[in-house]
């Protein structure tokens, strides 16, 4: 019995130690709350993100305050229950919290756990520069005009760096780029249906996150546009269907039937993918004069024409013409518009096959329905360089070569851009010295 009595106690020492030590490394532990303060640059934007997190006792207090010209403003102080093991939390810094004002600022974050030994403390300082005030911008050179369904070029000038900047157009937003010092420009374009009473500004943003926003006062020349009206017969369907059903296996139906589904669902999709194309851009400028055209060639159709489409004596479709057709002879050599970057190089869809230029600032070209490609993407091309020769690929009735400009992705008329007496007044001219 008491050589068993002294195992039951040597069991009950070893509970007991084992209690001890887990109240000494869990409810005595030793671990610091870690903690994130945003943003984490120069400026101290119009808000402030905290982030605090204690995974074994959890956070038990959280203080964050201003120290600013030897005075010390409180902007939150809380205190959590057990079981708070993490916490995230914006604070908005406009207006400025009673106290603040612009200029320097130490930014203390700091927190406790509750850890049985009074809890273990850890503190995070950041400083940060306090701007309220948002940039002036003002617009260089004049009057600015612009035909509807065409392209602009603006020089603008801040009063301080406007890291985010551009032309809004309606609910569109057109990106500038750096031209100097405190001056910035941007391409942008009046899409056929915009109303020449849209709202025009030019908008920037410094780097404390202060946006201000000009109004652009920018005449838009109202244009006519041409109404089309296509008949698809038989022979066209026999033609063009073909192509598209070795493209994509699925599509089925009646000839009729998909066509439509290409005209529209098709186009829509082929046109995402052109802006996602778009997106990126060299931020200086490859290019330069008037662009040129296919040689010897006849416009066969213009930019912004309506067509319709006409099935056994009904309308079946409505779309917009968004390039300019030019037709010589077949197989012609397709020369670049204009010095660029290739970005795209291949089949695209209803345009079949495509080149894409980049001249720089969000400036494309696009070259479409070439029987063949004769450079590749990433190469850099001089204008007047061969890109392929002119077909019939894609949704094309006959050997042509249809040719797009674009602004950030979005179509503008092309003949602008062939006139040097536009490039000299539209864009030239205001490309102000800096």
């Amino acid at each position: 019995m008491g050589r068993f009595r002294w195992m039951m106690l040597a069991v009950a020492g070893l509970f007991l130690l084992g209690g001890v030590a887990w109240v000494i490394l869990v409810k005595f532990e030793w671990e610091k709350p870690t903690l994130t303060m945003l943003p984490e640059g120069e400026y101290l934007s119009q808000k402030i993100t905290l982030q605090a997190e204690d995974r074994k006792s959890g956070l038990a207090e959280l203080h964050l305050e201003a120290l600013q010209q030897g005075k010390a403003i409180s902007l939150i102080q809380e205190q959590f229950p057990p079981g708070v093991y993490q916490m995230e939390k914006t604070i908005a810094l406009r207006p400025l919290p009673q106290g603040l004002k612009d200029g320097e600022v130490q930014i203390r974050l700091s927190a406790k756990d509750h850890s049985w030994n009074r809890g273990n403390p850890v503190v995070l300082e950041r400083r940060y520069i306090i701007d309220t005030q948002p940039p002036r911008i003002s617009i260089l050179g004049g009057p600015h005009y612009a035909n509807q369904g065409g392209a602009g070029f603006v020089v603008f000038q801040s009063s301080e760096e406007i890291p985010k900047n551009g032309i809004q157009v309606g609910d569109s937003f057109f990106p500038g780029y750096p031209a100097g010092k405190d001056r910035y420009q941007a391409y942008f374009a009046i899409q056929r249906e915009v109303s020449p009473k849209t709202s025009i500004s030019v908008a920037g943003e410094d780097r404390a996150g202060n946006r201000a926003q000009t109004p652009f006062p920018l005449f838009i020349r109202p244009k006519k546009f041409i109404h089309d009206r296509i008949q698809i017969t038989e022979n066209f369907l026999r033609n063009i269907l073909p192509y598209f059903q070795a493209q994509n296996p699925n599509l089925k139906g009646e000839p009729i039937e998909m066509f439509l589904a290409i005209n529209q669902r098709q186009r829509q999709i082929d046109h995402g993918e052109i802006q996602k194309i778009c997106q990126k851009t060299t931020a200086q400028s490859l290019w330069s004069g008037p662009f040129m055209g296919l040689p010897n060639a006849k416009a066969m159709a213009a930019f912004g024409d309506e067509r319709t489409y006409w099935y056994n004596g009904r309308q079946i479709d409505r779309q917009i013409h968004l390039g300019l057709d030019l037709a010589s002879t077949n197989q012609s050599p397709v020369p670049a518009g204009n010095s660029g970057k290739v970005v795209f190089a291949g089949p695209l869809g209803i345009y079949g096959n495509t080149v894409i230029l980049d001249h720089g600032f969000g400036l494309f070209s696009m070259y479409a329905h070439l029987s063949q490609i004769e450079t590749e993407v990433n190469r850099e091309v001089k204008k007047g360089e061969p890109l392929g020769r002119t077909g019939a690929t894609g949704m094309a009735g006959g050997d042509h070569l249809h040719f797009s400009i674009l602004i950030h992705g979005v179509f503008v008329n092309p003949i602008e851009w062939l006139d040097p007496h536009w490039i000299k007044d539209n864009v030239e001219r205001k490309q102000i010295p800096g």
